[in-house]
């Protein structure tokens, strides 16, 4: 399911970015200036409102899940997990969530510049290509300085071995350089993070499935595996490739008495 939302996401992230930059590019084309513009040009720019939503965290779309709502996934994904057989004690990578694929960057440059044009020539102005150069360096200038300061920032959380604030959940995350993923639970116990961190199985004290509650319907699905002495390590489920399930079992596999007690003897601890 959630896989299922991080798919409408991108669909309407990138629906807004080309609305924003395809109109963006077209006004700049005209010199930055557009007199009595269109009706029509008002309806592109209410496609660019997901986007802004959805940037902001104010709303995450929630597809194909036919009335269940967010807080009932977690007991049952437990039940789930209390009647699911081990897994062999093989070596798992739990990789990172991929974002869209290169073809889709391709596509929004293609459909961006295709609604600039067709923005333009729908206008009836004539171009200003001085005008238009000088807005466009500015605008480049702009987002320059926002994503330098954005790599300024990364750079600093890793010098200083800070987890990335959306990686974590109400649990404090182990502070490992570069965040947890990509991990490997292997023999030797939890092998995390870029440059990697290990951490052997005699650290590990527990593994257990965190998610939304009726008190608390927003917090986010992850895996914690609790360490003796520091921080726990918390993976939420949409920053992993794998589902949560998959972590966890592959856990089981190396600390068995780490599972859970079966939901008829008592609840899962």
């Amino acid at each position: 399911m959630n896989s299922r939302d991080r798919m409408v996401s991108h669909l309407l992230l990138g629906v807004s970015g080309v609305a924003f930059f395809g109109t963006g590019l077209a006004i700049l084309i005209v010199g930055g200036e557009i007199h009595d513009g269109p009706w029509w040009l008002v309806v592109q720019f209410a496609f660019m409102a997901p986007g802004a939503v959805i940037l902001t965290a104010d709303w995450v779309p929630r597809t194909g899940r036919r009335g269940l709502q967010p807080h009932v996934e977690l007991p049952n994904l437990r039940l789930l997990l209390d009647r699911a057989a081990s897994l062999p004690a093989l070596p798992v990578t739990l990789a990172p969530a991929r974002g869209p694929r290169p073809w889709w960057v391709a596509a929004m440059v293609l459909a961006t510049a295709a609604l600039a044009w067709f923005t333009w020539r729908n206008l009836h102005m004539p171009a200003d290509p001085l005008e238009a150069l000088r807005h466009i360096a500015f605008s480049l200038l702009v987002w320059a300085v926002f994503l330098l300061w954005r790599a300024g920032v990364s750079l600093v959380r890793r010098w200083r071995r800070q987890p990335a604030p959306d990686a974590t959940t109400a649990d404090a995350a182990v502070s490992l350089i570069g965040g947890p993923l990509p991990m490997t639970v292997n023999a030797a116990g939890l092998r995390c993070g870029s440059p990697p961190v290990a951490v052997g199985w005699s650290e590990v004290s527990a593994v257990d499935l965190l998610g939304p509650t009726p008190a608390e319907p927003e917090t986010a699905m992850a895996v914690r595996w609790s360490l003796r002495g520091r921080a726990p390590i918390v993976v939420e489920a949409d920053d992993m490739a794998q589902p949560p399930e998959t972590a966890i079992r592959a856990t089981w596999a190396y600390r068995p008495d780490l599972r859970w007690r079966p939901v008829d003897e008592g609840r899962p601890r």
